[in-house]
């Protein structure tokens, strides 16, 4: 299987290098990832300049894996490696394995996710892979426990998705149980610091965790009980209910 593997935290991060060195054991394997760290910027294209494109012929002295390291988003990675480099289309796309979980409305933010939803938007099934700050879990354990899921799922549905996965701070149990679960809402209490430093005001972004929807069926839910939260996503953002009711209220 032809395996494309796109990040946010750059071609160095530990996680993407975890991900391809396990998957290019069994599977053709190509990397395509920012040089620099791109965390936060959602589906964010690079517009009005030349990205830089560039051969990594270091990423993996073991393993057949083709690596680009590219000056650009998450999403230029996915967009410029389907629509200009590739010779055919992967089989699979991934993205991650992410420093840091991405659960609820944080996926709007997402880098990761907005990598895998590039695969998507070319029709090819996709995964966003997350793994939550301080886990007891490695990277090398969340590709191990990953694999055999992918596959379950591939060869199970016949249409393009993308499925944002999420893994805790520690299991519940001896095996890893992946669930299905909606998406949480999230938010950030006191979000930016305040910083003067002479005579200049900076603000940085911080912040402290709020989650306002975290109950039963949600992939917050899901990961704080030491599941592994499987969300499918999709493209249309319709608020069909209030759709709806100005519908009513133009035929009024």
């Amino acid at each position: 299987m032809n395996i494309l593997i796109l990040n946010d935290d750059g071609i160095a991060a530990d996680g993407i290098r975890t991900l391809a060195r396990h998957l290019a054991q069994r599977h053709a394997v190509t990397v395509a990832a920012p040089m620099h760290q791109q965390s936060g910027t959602s589906h964010a294209l690079t517009i009005g300049r030349a990205i830089e494109v560039r051969a990594d012929e270091n990423f993996d002295e073991e393993y057949e894996i083709c690596a680009w390291a590219i000056d650009g988003t998450p999403t230029d990675c996915g967009k410029l490696y389907l629509d200009a480099i590739a010779k055919e289309m992967p089989d699979v796309v991934l993205s991650g394995i992410n420093h840091g979980s991405n659960l609820g409305t944080d996926v709007i933010y997402s880098g990761t996710v907005g990598a895998a939803f590039e695969g998507f938007f070319h029709g090819i099934p996709s995964f966003a892979l997350s793994l939550i700050e301080s886990s007891e879990i490695s990277y090398a354990e969340v590709a191990v426990y990953f694999e055999p899921f992918m596959d379950n799922v591939l060869a199970t549905m016949d249409q393009p998705f993308l499925l944002n996965i999420n893994f805790p701070k520690r299991l519940a149990g001896d095996a890893p149980q992946f669930v299905f679960a909606r998406q949480g809402e999230r938010d950030y209490v006191n979000a930016f610091e305040r910083i003067e430093e002479n005579g200049r005001i900076h603000y940085k972004v911080a912040g402290e965790v709020s989650d306002t929807d975290k109950g039963v069926g949600t992939d917050i839910y899901a990961v704080e009980h030491g599941l592994i939260s499987v969300t499918p996503l999709g493209v249309d953002m319709t608020d069909y209910p209030l759709l709806e009711e100005f519908g009513r209220l133009g035929k009024r």
